[in-house]
């Protein structure tokens, strides 16, 4: 008795401590149903408590809440993660799967929301297995609500896991579209991406851990209830990439349960990172020991930067990222486009990305790009081809995935803006192939980025054009084929489009990298070889860049060039960094000006 009653006091003294961290840290702590809980089956019995039998846990969660940890101003990435803190669906381990995630996140420059979800129990719920859900996709909701107001880019919110924190994480990563309560408004309760950390995935007895789903769909579950929160087996095209690690010694919850939903998300081509572990167990949080498993959030941390969320993610300043210094008509050209915009509509027809493999000849090896084919393909039609390139470190997921090029078209076909095309997303970098999918960025750098130059403008002309116009039914004519590009794909639209006028008659360069011809400082190679030529061919010539982007003197001194000689184009300088919002918003206007 005295030491129940001494983990209780220690419990509560722990709670009251953090509970002060949490005031004197001035972060906000919100009810996620500001009293008003769906299937709620009140019972005034029923009060939440801190229990230290084992882990500390909270308990009896009836009343969810999330509490936000702003990223400090001078080291804000405009990430934001909601943390969903493990306990086998029978308690919230606030501490070292909440507070101290939080607080990991807030080094990272990330917005941390610690979400204290819910418990299921038939006592106080009208269904209990989607009570944890309802809590997953409101407060993804509430952080998408706010985003502006908590300096939060609103296509960077994530989500992150521990145990069965990490099944509502996947939860939520496949749910994310199913209407599980009456919504106030559209706001998209989708995560831009998940980090799934020992995640408890399937509800499969063979695998799962059983305590998390007796508490979550009963003792005697149905065949459809159980496949239908196994969310290895809900994955689809639409689920965000994600990062996630597993020890093979995990003796609660099977290793496999990260396997397959690897395999699941490899399937459907998302973007997906496994890290296994030889040892470890489960529960280790951030990691204590001297072994491997402890390294996670450094893999994470790289991973976060790798796709932009966190840090630098471009080419090496080399010279640049001195603060813009804007000139008269560095303004922008247009208005910012809706809202919504780039938001899957549900109402709406889609288009359809699909993997392809191709023979490069010029490069000697098998490389993969990804076509997007709008919706009503047709044989019996002809569409034009927008090609579009993506920047450095990443892949040619990035435009869809990250960025979501095909909702942009496909919202701008259903509003009548723009006639139907197929977009495709070449790989970049020739160093990348079906044998090798993953370079080393080491021996990329030391190699000055070969990958990027004229090999790929070979594999382009060569063999990724031609492929296009022997597989799709597409004109192969130069009005009716489009080249633009981001960052590093920004420059490679540049040097590429403006060298050959009689291919592409439309090119757009979004944020140039340093590799961009004769201004980015990287090459002395002319940008424009035939001046006449462009002025007398070239349709569409778009260049942008925000002013808050250290690479924005690449851009300038191309638009001066052109200005200099010339040469109509499109100058587009708007408030944004170097990041997805930028490379959105142009794509928006871009892609209404070509194929005219």
């Amino acid at each position: 008795m005295r030491n129940s009653v001494l983990r209780q006091t220690i419990g509560l003294l722990i709670f009251l401590i953090t509970a002060n961290t949490v005031l004197s840290a001035q972060n906000k702590i919100i009810q996620v149903w500001n009293g008003k809980v769906p299937g709620e089956i009140k019972d005034p019995n029923y009060k939440q408590i801190v229990d230290s039998a084992y882990y500390i846990k909270l308990r009896n969660i009836s009343k969810p809440t999330i509490e936000v940890y702003p990223a400090s101003a001078d080291n804000n990435s405009g990430t934001a993660m909601v943390v969903c803190p493990g306990g086998g669906y029978y308690g919230v381990s606030f501490l070292s799967e909440g507070v101290e995630i939080a607080k990991w996140l807030n080094q990272l420059g990330i917005t941390a929301v610690v979400l204290h979800y819910r418990l299921p129990n038939d006592a106080i719920m009208e269904n209990k297995s989607i009570a944890p859900l309802q809590d997953g996709q409101e407060a993804i909701r509430i952080v998408r609500r706010n985003a502006k107001e908590w300096g939060i880019d609103p296509h960077k919110i994530g989500i992150i896991g521990f145990s069965a924190g990490g099944h509502l994480a996947s939860a939520v990563s496949t749910h994310f579209n199913e209407k599980v309560y009456d919504q106030i408004d559209t706001t998209s309760a989708r995560p831009d991406f998940s980090v799934l950390i020992y995640p408890v995935i399937s509800m499969d007895s063979t695998i799962t851990h059983a305590g998390s789903r007796e508490n979550l769909l009963g003792k005697h579950p149905s065949p459809e209830l159980v496949k239908h929160f196994s969310n290895e087996l809900q994955v689809s095209k639409e689920t965000p990439p994600a990062f996630l690690i597993h020890s093979i010694d995990d003796g609660a919850v099977p290793v496999q349960n990260s396997i397959d939903y690897a395999l699941a998300m490899k399937k459907h081509n998302v973007p997906c990172e496994l890290h296994i572990y030889q040892s470890g167990g489960h529960g280790y949080g951030l990691g204590k020991s001297k072994n491997t498993e402890s390294t996670w959030p450094q893999a994470c941390r790289k991973w976060l930067e790798a796709r932009g969320y966190i840090g630098e993610k471009e080419v090496p300043k080399v010279g640049f990222g001195e603060p813009a210094k804007l000139g008269l008509d560095d303004k922008p050209a247009f208005d910012d486009p809706p809202v919504g915009f780039r938001e899957k509509r549900d109402n709406r027809a889609h288009g359809t990305i699909t993997t392809v493999q191709y023979d490069s000849k010029t490069l000697g090896t098998r490389r993969e790009m990804m076509v997007y084919t709008p919706p009503g393909y047709s044989p019996d039609k002809k569409y034009p081809v927008l090609y579009l390139l993506h920047g450095l470190n990443s892949g040619n997921g990035q435009w869809p995935y990250w960025v979501h090029a095909d909702y942009i078209i496909d919202n701008l076909l259903a509003d009548g803006k723009i006639k139907p095309m197929i977009m495709v997303f070449p790989n970049c970098n020739t160093n990348v192939t079906v044998e090798n999918p993953k370079a080393d960025e080491l021996e990329e750098r030391k190699g000055g980025y070969k990958g990027y130059g004229k090999s790929f403008e070979n594999d382009l002309l060569l063999d990724i054009v031609p492929f296009i116009e022997s597989h799709y039914s597409v004109y192969t004519d130069p009005k009716h084929r489009a080249l633009a590009g981001l960052s590093m794909g920004g420059g490679q639209s540049l040097n590429i489009g403006l060298s050959h006028i009689n291919t592409f008659a439309y090119v757009g360069g979004f944020s140039s990298a340093p590799n961009t011809n004769e201004f980015g400082g990287l090459s002395e190679n002319k940008l424009v070889p035939d001046l006449a030529a462009v002025k007398k061919r070239l349709k569409v010539l778009w260049l942008a860049c925000g002013s808050k982007d250290g690479l924005f003197s690449v851009s300038q001194r191309v638009h001066q060039y052109f200005k200099e000689q010339g040469v109509p184009h499109v100058w587009n300088v708007d408030s944004n960094a170097h990041d997805d919002t930028e490379w959105a918003n142009n794509l928006y206007l871009f892609i209404q000006h070509i194929f005219k």
